[in-house]
């Protein structure tokens, strides 16, 4: 294992700062990343609640910020363990530190920055809309004559049909915004390493293919990352393992504790729930005689505690303790994890701290989650960005020539086509344009793939949306 082949200083394309170190390199990253449009953007982003106006409950951009912390610590506590164990040097991570932490640190900030508004119903939204009429679009736009081309069937429409929040963050950081990262940095964000197009795991691969990591149009920048880290087909980068833990720790504690202060969940209330659902876990795998979460729980309520004390003590205990766990797991599997091979979480086999986690989780998903007010807002929002996909429809049915004169603004007969276009972002554009002036292949592949760039157009608009944009943009669109 050498660490010195997976952080590197090397990017894409080639910056006017010439001879920098790995670790100027790294904090480069850091200041594209928190300058970007992206992750401001997050501030008005659901975590649980749409269109929270209390500030102290969490938005997309404070749980991020938690994750990064908790990823931090996470990273801080493998290297002490390695440092203590006396392997820095042996592992090439000697002089490595700052950039190992910082690399962690800002894929833990960067992990849902392609979540579309409203989280995962803004994601059903997309998803649902394109798989009802993507292909209708496609047959209108494109000429009879090219019927249905294999690309077509066995790449491009599948890859369109499952908008994913991992795959969309790629995208957004590469394609979007340019921020031209570090290849380091692109593979610490790459959480899932199956193309959108692949259905189905591969063997042996049933977690790191669980959901799509990358889309079509990102395919290039992960083989050249992979090559250049000296990546096998499918592996993960071993930092993508921190982030992960990091991101489990954080908001499963996190939404626990925005229940409390919105009057969801009391405490005796929580407290019932924990131990019940605590004690179903052990059932499930035959260790009755555990009570480490009912323990930590009635530590944290003891002396009439408040709902502020008994979130920090349980908090505080949990962080300590799953962190821990995690940075163990991480060293007593190392090999497996630098390699990308280990098929599953960090925080996982069966360890009362990773039943603490699976107990937190089914408690917001059974009691917080599906809170009529908030399954109202989910509502709300999965019917404005259904409502915005079919406004801007007629920009997919447009045939290739003529969308080209309307994007010069030339066009008479798409009159309302030609200001839906007009609407868009500029860096959204550009990226079309940017993608189709590089097309290659038959002309039936090139009409084909520039409809597809057309569709991921529509996508990386509405999907960067804010919450209160999508609303906002809906009203004004549809005149109610």
């Amino acid at each position: 294992m050498d660490y010195r082949k997976k952080i590197t200083r090397e990017r894409q394309h080639p910056t006017i700062f010439q001879g920098r170190d790995v670790v100027d390199e790294t904090e480069s990253d850091r200041g594209r990343i928190i300058q970007s449009a992206a992750i401001r953007r997050l501030q008005q982003k659901t975590q649980v609640y749409p269109l929270e106006t209390n500030a102290a409950v969490r938005s997309r951009l404070t749980h991020s910020l938690e994750v990064q912390q908790t990823g931090r610590f996470l990273a801080r506590s493998i290297l002490k363990t390695l440092a203590e164990q006396g392997k820095l040097a042996e592992l090439g991570l000697e002089s490595l530190e700052t950039a190992f932490t910082n690399l962690v640190e800002m894929s833990c900030l960067m992990h849902d920055v392609g979540n579309p508004p409203f989280g995962h119903f803004g994601e059903a939204a997309i998803s649902d809309w394109m798989n009802k009429h993507a292909h209708a679009c496609f047959e209108k736009s494109v000429d009879k004559k090219f019927r249905t081309p294999k690309l077509y069937r066995e790449c491009l429409l599948p890859d369109l049909l499952r908008f994913e929040g991992n795959a969309q963050g790629l995208r957004i950081i590469h394609s979007l915004q340019k921020l031209n990262l570090t290849n380091s940095q692109v593979a610490a964000l790459i959480k899932y390493t199956r193309p959108a197009w692949q259905t189905t795991a591969d063997k042996g691969f049933s977690y790191r293919h669980s959901k799509p990591g990358h889309y079509f149009s990102e395919t290039p920048l992960v083989e050249a990352v992979w090559n250049h880290l000296d990546m096998a087909h499918g592996h993960r980068h071993p930092l993508v393992y921190i982030m992960e833990a990091a991101d489990d720790i954080a908001y499963c504690i996190a939404d626990i504790e925005d229940a409390v202060d919105k009057g969801i969940l009391n405490l005796k209330q929580l407290q019932c729930q924990l131990q019940d659902e605590w004690y179903a876990q052990c059932r499930a795998i035959n260790c009755d005689d555990s009570s480490y979460l009912p323990d930590i729980v009635a530590e944290a309520l003891k002396d009439n505690a408040t709902a502020y004390q008994f979130i920090t003590h349980l908090r505080t205990r949990l962080v300590k303790d799953l962190v821990g766990y995690a940075a163990s797991r991480y060293c007593q599997h190392h090999q497996a994890i630098f390699d990308g091979a280990l098929d599953g979480p960090l925080i996982d086999g069966g360890s009362e701290q990773h039943m603490a986690l699976l107990t937190l989780k089914s408690i917001a998903r059974e009691h917080v989650f599906n809170a009529p007010e908030i399954e109202t807002l989910q509502l709300r929002g999965y019917a404005a960005l259904i409502g915005l996909m079919s406004l801007y429809q007629p920009l997919l049915e447009i045939p290739g020539d003529e969308f080209a004169e309307l994007v010069k603004g030339h066009s008479s007969r798409h009159f309302i086509a030609l200001r839906l276009y007009r609407r868009l972002s500029a860096k959204h554009k550009d990226a079309y344009q940017n993608a189709i002036a590089g097309l290659r292949g038959t002309p039936e592949e090139q009409t084909t793939l520039e409809w597809y760039y057309r569709c991921r157009l529509l996508i990386d608009y509405l999907s960067g949306m804010t919450d209160n944009f999508v609303l906002d943009e809906y009203q004004c669109l549809s005149a109610i």
